[in-house]
Parts: C-alpha cells; sequence; structure tokens
C-alpha cells in the first residue's frame, strides 16, 4: 500500500525534546543462562596507518563489567566473553562461531575499534590489532563472516553494537557514499544492529572522558538508568536516549537496522525507572506481548523543498502468534502534518502493516483493537530514518 506522501512542515525531530519508551510492558528479562555475548576491539595497531585508541580498550572492560553486574546486566560471567587485545580474525571468529552455537535467548556482539571499506567492492571490515588497511580481506574480520554467524544462529534475539570510526587509506569516497555503503551492510535477517555513527572518519573521545563517545554515554544510561522507560532497558530504549542525548550534545547521532526486535528483551536492568502511579486509562496500562515495530529504506522521491523521503514500514509483531490473532485492527496516529493522520488497518496476514512517506522522525501511537477486549491498546513508538 502507498499512503499519501505528507505535508511540507519543520520535521518532527525538532519538536520532541525528549523520547518516550516504546512499549515499556513488553520488554523482559533475558535469560543468563541461555543468551552469550561477545566483546571485541582494538586499543593499538601494529600499522602506524591505524590511529591508536586506547579507550577502546576501557570499553570493553567496563562494559563487560555492567553486563555481567547482578544488579544491571546479571549475566553469566562464563558466558561473556572479551576477545583478548591481539586476537586475529581466526580467534574473534571462534568465539563467535561458539557464542552463535550455544545462545538460545539473546546473542549479542560489541566491537569497538576502526572500521575499513575495501575500495573496490566496498566491503565493511573491523580492524584487530594486526590488521593493514591496505590488506583488511585478508588482517581484518569481514561484517560479512559476522552476517553469516548471526544467520546461521538459533537465538530468539541477535544483536551487534558497532562502536567503530571509518579511516585508514581504505576509504576514498565522500562520507554519504561511506555511509550509504555501511549501513546498507548491516542490515542482518532477524538481526538487530546499533552503530555509533557510520559516517564517522575519526574516533570520538572528548576530554577528560575514559571512553569513547558513544559507549561513554552507553555505559552511563546502563549504570544510573532513565525515568523514561521501564523496569528493563531494551535496545530500543537506548537507542532512543542515546539518539536523543548525543544530539543534544553536538555529536554523531546513532543508526539502527532491524528495529523488530529492539523493544523485546531487557538488556540491563533500569536503575531508575518510571514507577509514577498510572493516570492512564486502561488502553494504556494493559500488560501485553504485542509491540510495534518499524524498517525504513530511502525512496526515490523528494519533497517540493528537496529533502529526500524514506519508505517507513510500520507492523505489530509479538512472541506469541495467538496474540497477534486476537487483534482485529490497529488504528495508527501520525505526526499531525501527514494528510488523514489517523490510519486504520485490519489485514492480519500484513501483520497490520502501514507503510508511509516522510522525512522527518516522530512519535508514532496506535490503538489495538482485540476481539475479546472492549478498550484498545495503546503502544508507543518513536519512528526514527
Amino acid at each position: 500500500m502507498r499512503a499519501p506522501e505528507p505535508r511540507e512542515s519543520p520535521p518532527a525531530r525538532e519538536t520532541l525534546p525528549h523520547y518516550v519508551s516504546a512499549d515499556p510492558a513488553t520488554a523482559r528479562a533475558v535469560d543468563p543462562r541461555r543468551s552469550r555475548i561477545v566483546l571485541a576491539g582494538a586499543a593499538a595497531y601494529d600499522d602506524p596507518r591505524l590511529t591508536d585508541v586506547p579507550a577502546v580498550a576501557h570499553n570493553l572492560t567496563d562494559l563487560r563489567r555492567v553486563l555481567i553486574d547482578p544488579r544491571l546486566g546479571g549475566f553469566d560471567p562464563a558466558f561473556c566473553w572479551t576477545a583478548p587485545p591481539a586476537a586475529g580474525v581466526a580467534e574473534v571468529g571462534d568465539l563467535l562461531g561458539r557464542a552463535a552455537a550455544e545462545a538460545e535467548e539473546l546473542l549479542l556482539f560489541y566491537y569497538s575499534g576502526h572500521g575499513l571499506l575495501e575500495p573496490r567492492r566496498r566491503e565493511l571490515y573491523l580492524s584487530l590489532s594486526a590488521t593493514r588497511p591496505d590488506r583488511p580481506q585478508f588482517t581484518a574480520m569481514p561484517f560479512e563472516a559476522v552476517r553469516d554467524v548471526f544467520l546461521d544462529s538459533r537465538a530468539a534475539v541477535r544483536a551487534v553494537i558497532l562502536d567503530s570510526c571509518f579511516s585508514g587509506r581504505a576509504i576514498s569516497a565522500t562520507l554519504a557514499e561511506d555511509a550509504d555503503a555501511i549501513l546498507g551492510q548491516l542490515q542482518v535477517a532477524g538481526t538487530y544492529t546499533l552503530a555509533s555513527s557510520p559516517g564517522s572518519r575519526t574516533a570520538l573521545v572528548l576530554p577528560g572522558e575514559r571512553h569513547t563517545a558513544f559507549t561513554e554515554r552507553l555505559l552511563r544510561l546502563m549504570r544510573t538508568g532513565t525515568t523514561r522507560a521501564g523496569a528493563m532497558l531494551s535496545l530500543g530504549d537506548i537507542y532512543r536516549h542515546l539518539q536523543v542525548q548525543l544530539r543534544a550534545e553536538g555529536l554523531p547521532a546513532p543508526q539502527q537496522c532491524g528495529t523488530e526486535t529492539a523493544d523485546l528483551l531487557g538488556l540491563v536492568r533500569n536503575r531508575h525507572p518510571d514507577r509514577r502511579p498510572a493516570a492512564a486509562p486502561a488502553a494504556l496500562t494493559h500488560r501485553t506481548t504485542l509491540h510495534l515495530a518499524h524498517t525504513t529504506r530511502p525512496d526515490s522521491s523528494q519533497s517540493p523543498s528537496g529533502r529526500p523521503y524514506f519508505r517507513i514500514s510500520i507492523y505489530l509483531t509479538s512472541f506469541e502468534d495467538a496474540e497477534l490473532d486476537r487483534v482485529t485492527k490497529v488504528v495508527y496516529h501520525l505526526h499531525p502534518t501527514f494528510p488523514d493522520h489517523d490510519r486504520t488497518v485490519t489485514d492480519r496476514s500484513s501483520n497490520f502493516g502501514l507503510v508511509v512517506l516522510g522525512w522527518g522522525e516522530f512519535n508514532l501511537t496506535a490503538d489495538v483493537h482485540l476481539a475479546d477486549r472492549r478498550a484498545p491498546i495503546r503502544l508507543e513508538r518513536f519512528l526514527n530514518i
């Protein structure tokens, strides 16, 4: 289906000073025994053409501490593995392969370091300590290999977090071309990917900070929590918080792909969840496994002012198909600048999907009507592009 194009208006991001958690009730805690985590990165490089980033070592050490802290992540230290500083492609690959084979609930891979684009095929590589920027095919971890491992995993939720800059002689195109090439490769079916900022050429380490800018704020959120999320911080909560925080500080905003699983599992406990008494009607307080998800891709059309449109596909998802079978219709409430901004969808075969064109970001709400319930369930999601 093709929805009418929205009228020209200021982008929604300019009028949204904060985010709203998509649906705190749906994020459930991860089973630590059925989850596997691999952390990898390089703080120092043998090749002088790749700049050392000492903060990466702190990223890996401190992120692991948060993830295995019983008060926060609660993951089993025996299943949270950090690649040694001098690890090569084979060693990191062995860790990833083992984690993918054993994980049943969450498979998480975190990488921090230099990313490289091979100039001929524009393939993405993750540098390691012995990487040569002119020979990434033989000395760096191809992201295609990470993709293959994740595709073969039976884990219910698969997630990749990349805190990476892109530098070295292997990169020769413009920043825009780099970002397009990188984001395209980060799409892995059934996998959620959170990237610090694919277009950045240099690692952002701010004066006085122990970590790179992205991971510094990631760890700060994990340690202190936020009142704008539920008892568990999901990957979607983390993305929405970091997007607002980094932009507010004038830093590169993160990117995400594969949002359909972003809010299903809580990664860490939220130290300061929203505990205010619920004043909303029943439609807003019902606990459910139903969840809004969306994907985006560039569209060839443009707005009258020349801004590129994005095709935004919104749909309903759940851990349990039986929950979706109870739904009779979904009424989506788009940004007021859309013509007919209240859209009703009744097609169960498409998971009540809706496709719209837009150039700004905004908070979407939807009323989900169930066959056995009088009041609809209200869901929310921040639609980023």
